[in-house]
């Protein structure tokens, strides 16, 4: 594989990558939190009418739908999600620029060897923490009381 094949069929993909990522989990982020604060501001509004029979029911949903809202965005970490992939966009877009002007460990013979082997350990490092976030995202939702092991009933 080329220098060029390499940056354009990996690194540019694994960069494009990353930022759609990051924009859809910004996006979600965004959209949860300003969500959760417009239904939160309209509880005392809401309870203002709360002699209106129908009201204790909006209440109700309202208070539902933030609480929905808040599981949605512990369970898919947005934030942190978008930050990681916002960071680790900008460590790849920074090695492509090191490398490209020759600069910082590309100095020397051969450059392209070193940055190789520097973008496939961030990715792999990106890689091995998605997956222990992942596989411990998943632990914890199958373990439904802390107090109790696998295979013990309470």
């Amino acid at each position: 594989m080329t220098e060029q094949e390499y940056i354009e069929q990996r690194l540019d993909e694994q960069m494009n990558f990353f930022a759609q990522k990051s924009k859809i989990n910004k996006t979600n982020y965004v959209r949860t939190k300003v969500l959760i604060i417009v239904l939160s501001a309209s509880l005392p509004l809401a309870t203002k009418y709360s002699d209106v029979p129908s009201f204790p029911a909006i209440i109700s949903f309202i208070g539902v739908l933030i609480a929905i809202l808040s599981g949605l965005d512990a369970l898919f970490n947005y934030h942190e999600s978008w930050v990681n992939y916002r960071k680790v966009r900008e460590v790849l877009k920074r090695e492509k620029f090191l490398y490209l002007t020759k600069s910082g460990p590309y100095q020397g013979n051969p450059p392209f060897q070193q940055f190789v082997t520097n973008i496939e350990a961030i990715m792999s490092t990106e890689n091995a923490e998605w997956f222990n976030l992942n596989n411990h995202q998943q632990q914890n939702s199958h373990q439904v009381n802390p107090d109790v092991k696998e295979g013990e009933e309470k």
